[in-house]
């Protein structure tokens, strides 16, 4: 078993336990009631998920991302680029993909099927990849939203992302994005933790 493999084992692994605390602190960060939270499980995704991941890409962004973008992702930059994967009674969901530069996490896009929206899997993704992040010892946490984008905003904003600028005409139909800034791990996690005294 190569090293890569091992560490993506320990991470994953890592991923589950930090999700299953998250569930038993989740109300101290004001979000729904647990009954209404669909905990899904989180792994990374291989090749073999393409096809999934373009359907899910399809169907949540008007301007998908290309499939051979993907391909290539999947196939020839594993360990660069980490795509994870959020599945529901095995049945994937939900994606993220994220890379480090240099001592930052690029959250480079998350995407929700929209039957599985409205259920907190959004979240469950982004802490998952904030701790790859502090896995590979980044200090901080960024991406780009739409300026119209109000659910995603919210959604970041939930955990500690505050907005940084306007980049203009960022989008291929011209629409302006916020960069958008987090330190990891994420506030709002650390304080969940902290007053239910669990430690990530």
């Amino acid at each position: 078993m190569s090293k890569l493999l091992v560490a993506y084992c320990v991470v994953a692994i890592y991923l589950n336990c930090a999700l299953f605390a998250f569930v038993c602190i989740w109300q101290q960060i004001n979000m729904k009631e647990p009954s209404e939270m669909l905990l899904v499980d989180i792994d990374f995704c291989g090749p073999a998920d393409l096809d999934d991941i373009y359907s899910i890409e399809e169907a949540a962004h008007k301007h998908p991302w290309p499939y051979e973008i993907i391909e290539s992702d999947l196939k020839h930059k594993a360990g660069q680029i980490f795509y994870i994967g959020a599945r529901w009674n095995g049945v994937l969901c939900a994606f993220g993909a994220c890379r480090r530069e240099k001592n930052s996490l690029k959250i480079m896009n998350l995407a929700v099927h929209p039957k599985f929206r409205r259920n907190k899997i959004g979240t469950q993704l982004l802490i998952a990849m904030g701790e790859i992040g502090l896995r590979l010892r980044c200090k901080r946490a960024t991406l780009e939203v739409r300026v119209t984008n109000y659910p995603a905003q919210l959604l970041y904003e939930e955990l500690g992302f505050k907005r940084i600028k306007v980049i203009p005409h960022y989008y291929e139909d011209s629409e302006d994005a916020f960069l958008m800034e987090s330190p990891l791990p994420f506030p709002a996690v650390s304080a969940a933790a902290k007053n239910n005294g669990t430690h990530f």
